[in-house]
Order: structure tokens, then sequence, then C-alpha cells
């Protein structure tokens, strides 16, 4: 008896909610427990069948309450934690349930349904009371219950039509009606004291409301789209709110000096991708939120940094320092440079001085004062060592190794490079682990560039090197990896030099992307004789590079193995973190953001000034340290570390998954890699674990400009992706790494116009003999069909064969080779598979094996013939389509928008010497809804088939028919897209894909 069973969820969360060191997030009918402070999963449990968990309460003696749609459950915290599923405690009741709390006994729980009645369910008895108020039946969109006492217990309810409800379910009688959104009412709550009452709605503002007046007292403004759900805190005198436009907010509840209440929004914090933030919490104790969205993320936002670490932003003007600091400040004197240390920072003015800033004791001391540097100084520094760089544009040089807690100057060093007259440029970087590097550069583009190696301990010169410097060469960054000096330069260019080597020619990888400046050099890995670094642009691209090296350093050839674009303005450098998360920063307009690629999410943000900024950034061990200058004011900005995680869950999409992809022909450490393209336009490259079922991404790719259409593995190392615009991409994958997957944009098809409207339905793929060369068939929504011919050696496209099918939109692609003759397979929206014999003009030969082979013609472009056969299968548009060849008979598997599928077979006429297909099998109405994917497994034997209706099924097809052996309702809505892989172990991995994502196991 064959089994299938889920075992890894990720979709839409629509509400969380904090327990003691547990947070309870619901997944569908599933809820998942977390221990916040280590990010640990607990337990998941089944709690509705089918239903989607909407609300939780927790009373305190422990019992969870659970709702959704018609579904309510009240079950122990103890089979919470523990059982796989308490579904056993579910109840359906008679209408649409839109909030739920226990009494203040907990021996009864309230339903507000969506008529404004409240049902009032005994634990005990099992009986139902109703409480209403008489002549009201408004149509509820939202609305919450507040019980204060045995005696007084509140239903707040939002109508449809933008009205707010507040009555009394103890003596069912009506308090107010509250008028002022326009639209509907998303959510409504009462305040803890009882006094206020704060609603959110369609306009997309929040009001108060006097619980007693019912008077308006305040509007906020600040989100962009629909709110969702708001929550009191902080003893009622701050609120959270969440909405679609994919950010959580803090405001402030203040009060003005005339007793005006106001609504201040203190905090922004971006907390999920695309769409929809559904549920937020508090947790009041430790002064952290959590939020749940429609990307699946569960997001720890910490609410009292200040309080938690001090005041994060510090700021200093230069009259400050003469005021209070004792330092004597000149007349127009300012801030020309900086380095931030673990002891605070060093800083030099335009006369010259240098200064020491002490977190600790938050205080300004003058350390020395070197006329050299008046007016022009460029300022770095190595922070592992206290070493800090001050150069001017006379090549002249102070170098200075300062204590532990930078108050005394252990070593200073005065140099002066005679080679140069003037210096524009000045970068630092560690050499090796006992000394650092300089570069210098000079305004004469006919001066070589100079470098310095310099004792961290002593600072006297170890080395002195002269580096070629190509043409139109601007440094622009610096890092030595492997003895190897890598800069970066205008026109994202980067110059590689061997320090191993006498003569310092360099090796120029030349316009990587669009370009602008390269703003950092990041080492990532290194493999037997080959290194991999990024580099970041500050026109917001960046790209992982790996180049092969000699045991002598030379550089054999070098490789672009990801490139990706951030659309967050400047991109100013990376870094991998400690959770080996990749983590950009820069600047978009006036703010500074430090981001989470990997993740997606942003980890801080600071508003510091304009274009023309100073500014420095700095990692250290428990924080992050940010300083700029604006309006001549000094500003010191420490970004602590979060101590929870910053996700509980890492989420997927944020819109639906539109296709499953995993490259099944090889394993990755102890799983499978996988691609997903969504309606977001972007591609995840994530890995699923077989042993632990658990979900790693890696990437998140942002080439496609319109929803992804398909996507699909062609090999070990190639996948193509296709979307709108005709927009087909074929993309390499690289696995050299053990730390993670690459995979970068390889080629793009060319497009029939300079604006293409059309979208590329789907293609199929048929490799060349012994070569990565290639034939790709591409299907249009317009009818049209294209064979084109990829060639590897010069990573090009050639269209070979042209036409159209008939009028309607095409859906499915297959290459079939059968009886030494290629066939393409195509599904228009009319219902019919029509099989094209595309051998005589495909220009290549194919061998008795039935595979392609190049003759090594002129490649022409040739017309598409007419279709060889065609069979109508199904009423109206094929949705998906798998084929199987076998024993000189063409199988293919057909879904459709009719909810039928069916099994057709194809053989060979002997009289006509062309293919003939009879519909074998078919099932009429074998779902409730479309049925939008289908995937091949088991060997071949069993068809996985996804449907509209949430429905999966598995059927037998061994014998050539249609047999239902397994069906399991999903929890993934609008399902569109599965794949499937056999393992060793005998068993199945079926992926499937929709407004989220699961990971299933079938067994034999």
């Amino acid at each position: 008896m064959s089994e299938i069973t889920e075992l890894t969820h990720c979709g839409p969360s629509l509400c969380v909610k904090f327990f003691e060191h547990y947070v309870f997030a619901a997944y569908g009918p599933l809820l998942k427990i977390y221990e916040y402070k280590t990010g640990k999963v607990v337990n998941t449990c089944r709690v509705l069948k089918k239903n989607k968990v909407h609300g939780i309460s927790i009373g305190k003696s422990g019992n969870i309450l659970a709702y959704g749609a018609r579904s309510v459950s009240v079950f122990p915290m103890s089979e919470a934690l523990k059982k796989e599923s308490v579904q056993k405690y579910e109840n359906i009741t008679t209408e649409w349930i839109t909030s739920s709390e226990f009494d203040y006994t907990e021996k009864n729980i309230y339903m507000l349904t969506c008529y404004n009645k409240i049902l009032v369910y005994n634990l005990e008895s099992k009986s139902i009371a109703i409480k209403a108020v008489p002549g009201e039946r408004s149509i509820l969109y939202s609305g919450s219950i507040k019980v204060f006492s045995d005696d007084k217990a509140y239903a707040v309810a939002g109508t449809v039509m933008n009205g707010v409800i507040i009555w009394d379910l103890i003596t069912e009688k009506m308090f107010h009606n509250l008028t002022g959104h326009e639209g509907a009412i998303f959510n409504v709550i009462l305040s803890d004291d009882g006094k206020l009452i704060a609603s959110c709605s369609d306009d997309r503002s929040i009001k108060l409301w006097d619980f007693t007046t019912g008077q308006e007292l305040t509007t906020g403004w600040g989100h962009t789209a629909r709110i969702w759900y708001l929550k009191f805190f902080d003893n009622d005198r701050k609120l959270i709110s969440v909405s679609e436009d994919c950010t959580c907010r803090v405001w402030s509840v203040s009060r003005s000096s005339t007793g005006k209440i106001e609504l201040v929004q203190e905090n922004i914090i971006e907390a999920h991708q695309i769409k929809n933030v559904w549920g937020v919490d508090v947790q009041e104790s430790e002064n952290i939120a959590v939020t749940s969205g429609n990307d699946g993320r569960i997001r720890v936002i910490d609410l009292a940094p200040v309080s938690r670490y001090g005041n994060e932003l510090q700021s200093f003007s230069l009259n400050e320092l003469s005021i209070k600091h004792g330092i004597k400040m000149e007349k127009g004197e300012m801030f020309k440079g900086f380095q931030p240390f673990k002891f605070g920072l060093i800083a030099a003015t335009s006369l010259g001085k240098i200064l020491m800033f002490d977190q600790i004791s938050n205080s300004w001391s003058l350390l020395m004062t070197d006329s050299r540097l008046t007016s022009y100084s460029i300022f770095h520094g190595i922070k592992e060592e206290n070493i800090a760089v001050i150069a001017n544009n006379k090549s002249e040089l102070l170098v200075l190794k300062l204590s532990e807690d930078g108050k005394t100057i252990i070593k200073e060093s005065k140099l002066h490079y005679d080679n140069l007259s003037k210096t524009i440029n000045c970068l630092v970087t560690k050499f090796d682990e006992k000394s650092l590097f300089i570069l210098l550069e000079s305004p004469n583009p006919n001066d070589q560039l100079q470098g310095l190696q310099l004792s961290n301990n002593t600072l006297e010169i170890i080395n002195e090197y002269t580096f070629t410097k190509p043409k139109n060469f601007t440094t622009s960054s610096v890092a030595i990896i492997e003895n190897l000096l890598i800069i970066g330069s205008r026109f994202s260019t980067v110059g590689i030099y061997s320090l191993t080597k006498e003569q310092k020619e360099c090796y120029l990888i030349k316009g990587i992307n669009e370009g602008d400046n390269i703003t950092s050099t990041t080492f990532i890995s290194k493999l037997p004789n080959a290194l991999i670094f990024s580099v970041t642009s500050r026109d917001g691209y960046y790209n992982f590079i790996k180049i092969h090296i000699s045991k002598t350093f030379e550089i054999a050839k070098h490789e672009i193995i990801y490139s990706n674009k951030v659309a967050r303005g400047f991109l100013e450098g990376s870094f991998i973190d400690e959770n080996d998360d990749f983590i950009i920063y820069g600047f978009k307009s006036s703010l500074f953001y430090l981001y989470n690629e990997t993740k997606c999410y942003e980890l801080a943000s600071q508003l510091c000034g304009g274009a023309h900024r100073q500014w420095n950034f700095e990692e250290f061990n428990d924080y992050f340290m940010l300083v700029f200058i604006q309006s001549s004011t000094l500003h010191i900005r420490r970004i602590n570390k979060l101590k929870f995680p910053h996700t509980l869950s890492d989420g997927l999409h944020g819109r639906e998954i539109r296709d499953i992809t995993i490259r099944s022909s090889k394993s990755y450490k102890n799983g499978y890699l996988f691609c997903t393209g969504s309606e977001d336009t972007g591609i995840r490259l994530s890995y699923f674990d077989i042993t632990t079922n658990e979900i790693n991404t890696y990437w998140f790719e942002r080439q496609h400009v319109s929803g992804l259409q398909t996507c699909s593995f062609i090999s070990n190392n190639l996948m193509i992706s296709t979307s709108a615009r005709e927009e087909l991409f074929l993309w390499k994958l690289n696995t050299d790494t053990e730390d993670r997957p690459y995979m970068n944009l390889l080629q793009h098809l060319p497009t029939s116009m300079d604006t293409p409207d059309l979208r590329i339905m789907d293609f199929s793929v048929k490799f060349i003999e012994e070569t990565v060369d290639f034939v790709l068939a591409t299907i249009y929504s317009d009818s049209t069909i294209k064979i084109w011919y990829y060639n590897s050696d010069e990573n090009k496209f050639k269209l070979i064969i042209g036409g159209r099918y008939e009028t309607c939109c095409l859906t499915n692609a297959n290459f079939v080779t059968l009886n030494q003759k290629l066939y393409c397979v195509v599904t228009p929206t009319d219902g019919y598979i029509v099989v094209y014999n595309i051998t005589e003009a495909i220009q290549f030969e194919l061998s008795e094996s039935n595979t392609l082979v190049n003759n090594e013609k002129d490649l022409t472009q040739t017309a598409l013939p007419m279709y060889e056969t065609r069979i109508r299968v199904h009423q109206s548009g094929i949705k998906s389509m798998d084929t199987q060849v076998l024993d000189n008979t063409l199988k293919v598997y057909t879904t459709g928008d009719d909810n039928a599928i069916g099994l057709t077979i194809f053989k060979l006429d002997t009289s006509t010497k062309k293919l003939e297909g009879i519909t074998n099998s078919f099932i009429e109405r074998a779902n409730a809804s479309t049925i939008t994917s289908c995937s091949l497994f088991n060997n071949n034997s069993k068809l996985l088939t996804t449907s509209v209706d949430q429905i999966v099924k598995i059927y037998d097809i061994s014998n050539d028919q249609l047999d239902l052996i397994n069906e399991r309702y999903t929890t993934i809505a609008d399902t569109g897209s599965c794949d499937t892989i056999d393992l060793s172990d005998g068993s199945s991995r079926l992926l499937i894909g929709g407004v989220g994502f699961s990971l299933w196991k079938w067994t034999q």
C-alpha cells in the first residue's frame, strides 16, 4: 500500500502568538512552534483538517484556542508541543468566525461571527448560547473580543461598510457605531485599560477612538497599502501595525500639552517580501515583536534597542568638542576623515588634529597634531590591529599604532614616498596576520601604482612594490587574497597582480557589469588551484568571480559564477556574516541600509545626508558602527546585533510559485538543489535535505522583469527559465564549493522585436551527442513555434526553424525521438495534442540510438513543417503534459482546464509511416477544478497531479491506465506546479508549489 506524507510546509502565515519562550505560528491548518531565543523548531502539529488557522489565543491555564473559517479548536499546550496532530479537538460552527477568545473563567469560549453574533461555547457541557444586539446584523470583515472580568466583556466589530460597532456581550447592548473610515474595516481592537479603540481600514489609516464617548481622537497615516493588524503594547502607550506594504510600524500614543492624543510614527521595519504582513504579536518582557506574512517568513524585531543597549546614535560638532571636551578648534576647522575601532573612533580635522573618541566614557581627546595633514587627508585603518593610516596629497603618510583603549600612541611612523610627487588615493588592507599593505596612486596616468608592506608591530617597511598601471585605470578598492593583490577600478573593472612575481603585470577583468566603480572586494573561499572572491559595484551590482591559478600564482582564466543587482540604490560593500549569509550595505538616496541579501530582509537603516557624504562603516563582534558627517556634525550610529535570531523561518516567495525544478541528475550535500520561479519575477536557488527535510535558500535572482512562466534544469549545470516579454534565460550552475552553490546568467534568447510583448509558455531541449550544444524549442502565447541551436563555444542562440500552429496560445512543448525521427509535441488551448515531425527540417542527423549528431552543416533558417498528426483529448486548454517513450511507443499524459486527465498513446502507422494517436485512458472529472501540473516518477510508473482544488493525486500508470492510488489535501492555495525525484531507498520526494511550497514523501 503506497502512502504520501507531507514533510515540510512553507506558505503564508496568517497569525503569530508569543507564549513564555515560544512563538506559535499558523501555516494553513498547521501550527509550528519555535523557541524564539534559539530559533529551534519545537514541533509542527496539525490543528484543523482543511481550514487555515486565522487566529490564536492562549489562556492562563495553557490551553490553546485556534480558529479559522468555520472551525474552532481548544487543545492542551502539552499536546501541541509533542503531538503531530490535535485535529480531534476541531469543531465546526454554522458561521464564519472573525475572532475568538476565552471567557474570564476559561470554561467557555466566545466566537464572534461574520454576522456580528457571539457564539458562547461551554467546554464542559459542549452547549452553545448566542449573544447578539437585537436588530443588529451587520456583515463583519473583522473584529475582536476583549474580556476584562466575569461580567465585563466587549465585542469590537469592523464591518464591510466602513463602520466600527462596539457592544457589550454580557448585556447585549450596543455602545457605539463609529464612522469615519472609508472602506472595509480590516482590524479593530480595544486597549488593555479599556479606554481606547484602534481601527484600520481600506483607506490605509489608523484611527484612535475614545471608548467612553465614541469620539475620534486622532488619525495616523504612513502605511502605503492596506493595514491588516494592530496591537497595543507598553501599557497602551504604543501601537504596532502591519500592512500589505510589507512593513511593520511602531506608533507612539502621545498626549500634547493641550491633552490632545496623537499617533506618532516612531519606527518602520521592512519585515517581509513583495506583499502582505498578516500577523504581529509583542513579547513585552523582552521588548520584541514577531511578524508573519505571505512569504512564510517569521520575523523577530527588536522594539527597544535604546533601553537594551543605550543610545545608538550620538552626534558631535567641533564646537561641542571645544566647549565640553576642552579641545580648542579654530574657525572653519572641520572633520576630514575617521576610522572606527573597537574602543571608539580616530578622526582627523582639516588642520591636522588627530582626535580620539572613547565610546565607553563618551569623551574626546587630542592625540597629536600633524601639520602635513592640513586641508587634505585620506583616512583608513586596520581595526583589528588598532592601526590608523592617514595620507595627504603630497605622498606623505602618518601611520599610528594605538593602545587597546586607544588613548596612547604606541608607535608612530611618518613616511614620505619619493617615487610619487602627488597622491590622489591611498587604500589600505591587511597583507597577512603580521603586516598591512598601503596602495598609493598618482594623478599622473603614466605613474605606476606604488605599494608598501608595513609591520603591524613596528610600522617599519617590509617590502616596497611597483605595479604596472593599466590605461584608464583608477583605483577604488583593494584586497589581498592568497598573495594576489586585487584592485577595483572604474567602469566595473578589476585588476589582479601576483605579489610573488617580479614583473607586476596586471590581469585585467574589464566591464564586469554595465559600469560604475568597484566599491569592495571580499574573499569568499579557496579551492584547489582556484579562488572565489566577491566584488560590489556602486550601481547596485555584485558579482562572485572564480579565478584559476597555478602553483606560481599565474592566473590562467577567470569566470563570473554569480551576478545580481539590488534595487536599493548605491552598493558600497559586502561581507559574509557568522551565519554564512551574504550581507550588503550602501545608500539609497539619503538612507544608509544594511541588508541580508541571502534571506532578503533589512537589518538596519539610517538617514545620513546627500550624495557627497563622508562616511565609514565597520563590523565588530556584537555590533556595527556607522560614522558619517551631516551638516558639519559627526554622527556615530552603533547598530547592535540582535541577540535573538532575526528570522524563525526564512520563508520563500511572497507571491505564487509558477514552476519548480529539481536538479535530479546530481545530489548536493545530503539532498538536492531546486529552483522556484515566482509571480514576484524572481528565481530562488534552494536546497532540501532528504534526512532533516530542511529547506535552505541560497540566492534570489532578479534578472526577469515579469512573472515567471517556467524553469527547468536541462543538465547537471544548466537551467532555463522563461517569462513574458519573450524572456528566456540560460543559467549556469556552479557547485564546486561546499559553502554555497552559485548560478549565473549565461545567455538570453534573442527577441522578435525591440519591445516584445509575447510570453514564452514552455520550452524543450535536445542535446547534440558528445557536446554541450543543444537544440531548443520555444512556444509562444501567439501560437508561434521556434527551434533554435545553441552553440556553447560561441555562447549564442541561432534560429533554425520558425512557424505557427494556428491562432491559439500554446502551453506545453516536448522533444521526442522515436524510430530515428525527431518530433516536437505541443499542446495548445484548443485541447489537441499536436505532433510535428521535424527530422528533415532540423538539419542534424539522428543516430541509431535516437541521439542528435552534429554533421557540421551550415545551419540555415527553414519553415516549420505542417504537423504530422493531432488528436483532441480535452474540451479546452491543456495545462500540463509529460511524455514517455517505451518500445517504439510515445505515451503523452495531459491535464486540462476541463478538470480532466488523459493518457494518449502514439504508435507508428506502418501504412502511412506516420504517428497515430489514441486516447487510451481518460478521467473526465478527475478533480473539482483545473488540474494544473503533472509529473512522472517512480521509474515512470506513477503520475503526480496537482489541482486548483488543492487535491494532490497519484495514479498508477504501469498498465497504460490511470488508476488512482493516493490522494491528499494540500494547504498550498492556487496549487500550480510540481516536480519529483526518485531516491535510492525506493521512495520519492514530491515538491508542490502555489501560494507557498511543500515537500512530500511517497513510499511504495
